[in-house]
């Protein structure tokens, strides 16, 4: 494609009149996935300029050269001239005032490594993904705060129902910006509204936080129970199930009265990643349901399903909290004890109401 036609065809997404709307504010992008092509999109529509962090030499090439990811999404437009790609991470977080973290958290130890804390703890940091980081068994802002001495009034989780696949065909999501500063939590959402993205505040960022780590490990076994050729009846009541052991855990860890765990971020994001068929966590439970061992499931799948990390983290964690947690300690044995699938989601089953 030549310069010429590579400025026609960005031209048909990106009208001049929108540019002169856009915010400048200086924002770094890290990871390179499905879920961080979309955030690209997004924030493309609202920033002027942003620094992009990925790990593979394929995608800088890919975006530098013709303008998109040839690994994930790769039918989504990213302008060149608008987002400075790099697989340099000091370089790419250098001069900026907001992180938008979206490495898979198995991952995100040793991606931040090479950073300073000295040049992190002034920033502002927006966790788009959602896990814990194994090294140290804390869900991000814990491992953030403690390893890069962030103050938790810097930092934002922006979460909702919202596969990447949708965000990229337009089709209408919400997300939640969750921050103890409201002021950031405000800020947050203004980045990432537009035409088909609408925005929430919350300032529940420890409970957002540890929802959505739970909500991938239930959409494992919602995947396990519909391989097992359980039907929608049962997994119906499978997730009823599943929001009222939430409500327990994260009550139990970070009490407040006023979390209303009906709300989209919570439920919501629950329900869509429990019967997606865009879900990474659901389709690795399927895989389980259906007979493969958890070894060659995660040689099969392409993605990462954080839900497989997280039951580990989370049963390890609750050894302290000692919650009733039976959905999650099933999926653990499942995933981790070679408990017999059908036997383990059998006797499960019989805690339901």
């Amino acid at each position: 494609m030549t310069s010429l036609e590579l400025e026609q065809f960005e031209n048909q997404f990106i009208p001049l009149r929108k540019k002169k709307s856009r915010m400048r504010y200086r924002v770094a992008v890290i990871g390179g996935g499905t879920w961080a092509t979309a955030i690209i999109k997004i924030l493309s529509t609202n920033l002027e300029h942003f620094n992009w962090w990925v790990r593979e030499e394929e995608i800088v090439e890919g975006i530098t050269r013709y303008g998109h990811n040839p690994l994930y999404l790769s039918s989504v437009f990213i302008n060149p001239k608008e987002v400075k790609v790099t697989q340099d991470i000091r370089k790419a977080v250098a001069n900026v005032d907001y992180i938008v973290i979206v490495t898979p958290s198995a991952f995100l130890h040793k991606t931040l490594e090479p950073l300073q804390k000295s040049r992190m703890n002034r920033k502002k940091v927006i966790i788009a993904v959602k896990g814990i980081v194994p090294e140290t068994m804390q869900v991000i802002t814990e491992y953030l705060h403690s390893e890069f001495e962030i103050p938790y009034y810097n930092m934002a989780v922006i979460s909702g129902p919202s596969h990447a696949e949708e965000v990229c065909q337009e089709k209408l999501s919400f997300l939640t910006s969750a921050s103890p500063n409201l002021e950031l939590a405000e800020t947050v959402a203004r980045f990432f509204k537009n035409r088909y993205v609408r925005t929430s505040v919350s300032g529940d960022i420890k409970g957002v936080e540890l929802a959505v780590v739970l909500k991938n490990i239930y959409a494992l076994g919602a995947g396990i129970y519909s391989g097992l050729g359980y039907g929608d009846n049962f997994i119906a009541c499978y997730v009823s199930n599943c929001l009222k052991e939430m409500k327990r855990f994260v009550n139990q860890m970070y009490s407040d009265e006023e979390r209303q765990m009906s709300d989209s971020v919570y439920l919501g994001d629950l329900l869509v990643t429990a019967y997606s068929r865009y879900s990474r966590n659901r389709m690795f439970g399927n895989m389980i349901g259906h007979g493969l061992s958890v070894k060659v499931t995660l040689l099969e799948m392409k993605m990462v399903a954080e839900g497989y990390y997280a039951a580990l983290c989370v049963h390890e964690i609750n050894k302290n909290v000692k919650a009733s947690i039976p959905i999650l300690e099933a999926i653990y044995n499942v995933l981790y004890e070679n408990f017999p699938v059908s036997i383990e989601m059998k006797r499960l089953s019989e805690y339901f109401i």
